[in-house]
């Protein structure tokens, strides 16, 4: 804690050493070559991935399968503007990645000078984005600026924040101490709120729980443990659901919160039509841990009943996306546990008959409607299911803003308690599937991890799969080719319009994989897939799995 003269960059590799970050996901620039020398000299493991953009899907994919910080660091200008659209996704999303970035320097002119990757106000570009945004104005400042930042986001919601470091800090030498990192506890429930929900929900006919990835807790769901343990409040969740009869709907992220296959289970069918009639239909909705976004929800308006419990630590999130009866500002599992408690003690089960059926009749409906839905992409979602029940090891699956995960794998792959479903919501991101699964199994080696994107997205960052190879990443990554932007195509002609600027010519896919050193092959079939999962789950590095989707889209695109 004794004040040391060091320069900027030492000061920042001390402070997030001190804070326990060992690894960053970046690329060394002009600008940031002190940052990095001194990193390593911590000892700090640095991540190379192939563009800015790719370092933060890398470093979203592992703050979302650990709970914690990632950092990722870029040099100035377009390197942090490359970044922008991944820490967008993370904001969305609240996931929390720190980006360091140098910028102009402390004496850079007002209207600039033509200094390289000059941008005028680069903080305010990041703020346009974040709401955590940090430029320091000492060397010594540096480490005031990490503690103060990791502060903010390890406490309540946890979001994405920037320290920008004038470039002429960087190397300048100047005193400082370290200033660790303070955070506040989650609120506990309030006895009265607690009391007063149960109240509502006790004589419940048709009571329905709608939980998001606010539920899985700091520890992100456990990954790491064997499946059936969830962590979060899922085994509380599970628990209110069975006392009330009720049925459990999932945003996309919290897929691996509660078993897929349990009677309450109804799914993750955000992306469902028959959702606000499934909502209308309940008398109560409990909401924990989900912004109730029409990013996870889909089908608009979604219509709630009159009484609305909602759990969160948001106090602002509370108050959007629904006219809530029944608030309880609290840790998502603490609070579901005393709900559940008091809901017991009031003897709830003399609605447990009706509740059940109501239950199961509605999750009878959604498995129909997702596989009907769904049907292009069965065989890749039953062979995802049947690989993840062929081990106890969590499985991953970082998916793509695409057709075959939200209407395949979303609502098709039978996730357990434990096992995780990375999937760019809010912002809706293309290109985040594959480098989102290198930093997840980075982060998470012992897991397994698969990528799931279709051909156009992919090649937003097919590049990072030479940073898998580098980095000796062993997971998998899937490519759904159907010839093109097959959802934009779709749209188009819904519309009357003649498709046109969605069909691409696409590379071979599995001669890219090996020409970057990864292995690749092309299979038909569920079977044939299910054999190339476990063939790569059992070899060394990355393995591209090509499939070509028998859709619509692909009948026009690919065949047409």
């Amino acid at each position: 804690m004794e004040p040391t003269t060091v320069t900027g960059g030492a000061h920042l590799a001390r402070g997030l050493k001190a804070e326990g970050i060992t690894r960053v996901f970046g690329i060394p620039g002009t600008h940031n070559l002190e940052i990095f020398a001194q990193l390593s000299a911590q000892g700090i493991d640095i991540v190379s991935p192939r563009h800015e953009q790719g370092a933060g899907y890398m470093a979203d994919g592992a703050a979302r399968v650990t709970g914690e910080v990632q950092v990722i660091v870029t040099t100035t200008g377009p390197a942090a503007l490359n970044a922008l659209t991944a820490l967008l996704q993370s904001f969305t999303d609240s996931v929390p990645v720190l980006l360091i970035t140098p910028g102009m320097p402390l004496t850079h002119p007002g209207r600039g000078n033509g200094l390289l990757h000059e941008v005028r106000n680069q903080s305010a570009a990041l703020s346009a984005v974040l709401t955590e945004v940090m430029r320091v104005t000492s060397p010594g400042e540096v480490s005031l600026a990490v503690g103060q930042t990791l502060s903010a986001m390890r406490s309540g919601r946890k979001r994405p924040a920037a320290i920008e470091i004038p470039l002429d800090l960087i190397e300048t030498e100047g005193p400082g101490r370290l200033h660790p990192s303070v955070t506040r506890a989650l609120p506990g429930p309030v006895t009265e709120q607690i009391d007063s929900a149960a109240e509502a929900i006790a004589a419940s006919q048709r009571p329905l729980i709608i939980a998001g990835a606010g539920a899985l807790g700091a520890g992100a769901a456990g990954v790491g443990h064997g499946a059936g343990d969830a962590g979060g409040a899922g085994e509380e969740i599970t628990a209110l659901a069975e006392t009330l009869g009720a049925g459990i709907v999932l945003s996309s992220n919290a897929k691996g919160l509660v078993d897929d296959r349990a009677e309450t289970t109804i799914g993750a069918i955000g992306v469902l039509e028959l959702l606000p009639e499934l909502t209308g239909d309940a008398d109560t909705v409990i909401a924990i841990g989900t912004e109730l976004a029409p990013s996870d929800f889909w089908p608009e308006p979604l219509p709630l009943p009159e009484t609305v419990v909602r759990i969160d630590i948001d106090e602002v999130q509370m108050l959007t996306n629904a006219t809530v009866t029944h608030p309880i500002l609290a840790d998502a599992q603490a609070a579901t546990a005393e709900l559940n408690e008091r809901v017991t003690a009031m003897g709830a089960q003399s609605a447990t008959a009706a509740a059940r059926d109501w239950t199961a009749g509605w999750k009878s409906r959604a498995a129909s409607a997702g596989e009907s839905d769904g049907r292009p992409w069965a065989e890749l979602t039953d062979a995802l299911t049947a690989f993840g029940d062929s081990a106890e090891t969590p499985l991953i699956v970082a998916a793509d803003s695409t057709m075959a995960c939200y209407y395949g794998v979303q609502t098709g792959w039978k996730a357990r308690p434990g096992d995780r479903f990375l999937y760019p919501a809010g912002a809706g991101t293309l290109g985040y599937g594959l480098p989102a699964g290198i930093g997840a199994k980075l982060a998470s080696p012992q897991a397994r991890v698969v990528a799931v994107e279709g051909d156009g997205g992919s090649m937003f960052t097919i590049a990072e799969l030479a940073a898998a190879v580098q980095a000796g990443v062993r997971m998998t990554l899937i490519i759904v080719d159907n010839g093109g932007y097959g959802e934009i195509r779709n749209e188009m002609e819904d519309r009357g319009d003649t498709p046109s600027g969605v069909k691409l010519t696409g590379p071979d896919f599995p001669a890219l994989a090996r020409a970057m050193g990864a292995r690749g092959v092309h299979v038909d079939g569920r079977d044939a897939l299910l054999e190339a999962l476990n063939e790569a789950e059992a070899g060394e590095g990355p393995t591209l799995i090509h499939i070509v989707e028998d859709s619509r889209a692909g009948a026009d695109m690919l065949r047409g």
